[in-house]
């Protein structure tokens, strides 16, 4: 099959859905209303008014977020501070933001066939920028399969520019007189995690000489883990880390960060970041307590929850160090 680029991708991760969907199977080629055709000639001419009537893309905007933006609040909320209500309160924040800016370059889009970055960027519209979205491509498909009632097919796609896989679950539904429509897709956390592993791998070779000096400041020795109850109503748990390092400073540190990295199925992540007092700690080996609450909605946290802890699934990495002088090594979080 030919290459198709998704340049639909970076408008919203959800006209990508309406194209991929429907190129799954020969079958839908041969039937009357093809789908395949009507979608992608309603994308072709622009055709703004067909392409919503194929495509359900304020569902799909709306699963997109809940993916996204729940992927991304895990990568960054303090595991100390974690909260139901914190969480709850930070999605409801971003949310609007994410799906008006994907919105408005769908829109965008089917006006004009292009999409134009204008500075300044909000929040989503620049992960949409900085990840690459633009160069996603489909890869494989399966054959819709109907299952209690529901068809769906899985698409894996690749994101050329930052180098991962994702794959996404998409739900079609049989519509009278149009034929068959995108109501629905899931796995839009695994672009975020893919994205979230790429640019980590990326910023190695940038970061490698900060790191070799926090190394000779803060080199890791060791770490043990254990999961124990979480809130009074048995929704999360938590997860206890214990890690040992050998303080090596000059000068007093005020204190020190990273990150913990939970390894979940098909090489998705979920990284939540630490903060430890380094307050009287003097040189030599020292010890540290760090917790992360368990979030039941995050994969990788839910497997460790239900399956405990697995073998090699578990690291941190130490990040930054504040010096108390004001001074701070720290790595560089983005590509230049």
């Amino acid at each position: 099959m030919k290459k198709i680029l998704l340049i639909l991708i970076p408008i919203t991760l959800a006209v990508v859905i309406g194209i991929a969907a429907l190129i799954v199977s020969k079958n839908f080629a041969s039937r009357p209303n093809n789908p395949i055709k009507n979608l992608r000639q309603t994308v072709e001419n622009h055709d703004a008014e067909n392409f919503y009537k194929f495509v359900d893309v304020d569902k799909i905007l709306d699963s997109a977020a809940e993916g996204i933006l729940t992927a991304q609040i895990n990568s960054k909320v303090d595991a100390l501070a974690y909260s139901t209500q914190d969480y709850i309160n930070k999605y409801e924040s971003l949310k609007p933001d994410f799906i008006t800016s994907a919105k408005n370059y769908l829109d965008q889009y089917l006006a004009t066939g292009k999409i134009i970055f204008q500075e300044p960027l909000t929040d989503a519209q620049k992960f949409l920028k900085n990840s690459r979205v633009d160069t996603c491509e489909i890869k494989t498909f399966t054959k819709p399969k109907t299952v209690d009632g529901e068809t769906h097919a899985t698409v894996e796609f690749y994101n050329a520019g930052m180098n991962f896989y994702f794959e996404l679950d998409l739900t079609l539904e049989k519509v009278r007189g149009t034929g068959w429509r995108i109501v629905n897709a899931k796995g839009f956390e695994n672009y975020f995690s893919g994205y979230s592993r790429a640019l980590r791998k990326k910023l190695e070779d940038l970061n490698i000489p900060v790191r070799d000096q926090i190394k000779e400041i803060v080199n890791l020795k060791g770490m043990g883990a254990e999961v124990s109850e979480g809130d009074e109503y048995g929704f999360s748990k938590t997860l206890k880390l214990t890690f040992k390092a050998e303080m090596n400073f000059d000068k007093p540190i005020d204190s020190i960060a990273g990150r913990i990295i939970i390894s979940g199925k098909d090489d998705t992540e979920g990284v939540t970041p630490f903060w430890v007092d380094m307050a009287g700690r003097k040189p030599g080996v020292q010890t540290f307590d760090v917790e992360k609450v368990l979030n039941p909605f995050v994969r990788e946290d839910a497997e460790v929850m239900k399956h405990g802890l697995r073998r090699n699934n578990l690291r941190i990495e130490i990040t930054q160090i504040n010096f108390a002088d004001g001074t701070i090594l720290k790595e560089t979080e983005e590509l230049p």
